[in-house]
């Protein structure tokens, strides 16, 4: 389902984003595009973020950091943003 109507991201690719470690709206935005527009899906997108994850969640806190550990997520995220 379509949540952000303006950059056409769909619950699916919010999810995905949260899972590769997305934990705010903005994150999310940031990733995907979604709520960065005209701000309606900001409330959607807040509680598809409340949802029990299925995966792993593991939050990147700091985009300069290079661990190995950060580095696939980093670039999940970054599959994710739509031009």
């Amino acid at each position: 389902m379509i949540v952000c109507i303006c950059r056409a991201v769909s619950d699916r690719a919010i999810r995905a984003a949260r899972d590769a470690g997305a934990a705010s709206v903005e994150a999310v935005g940031a990733a995907t595009g979604a709520g960065t527009c005209c701000g309606c899906c900001r409330g959607s997108i807040a509680r598809i973020l409340a949802e029990p994850c299925r995966a792993p969640c593991v939050a990147v806190q700091d985009r300069e950091d290079t661990s190995a550990e950060t580095v696939p997520l980093r670039a999940a995220a970054d599959r994710l943003k739509t031009p």
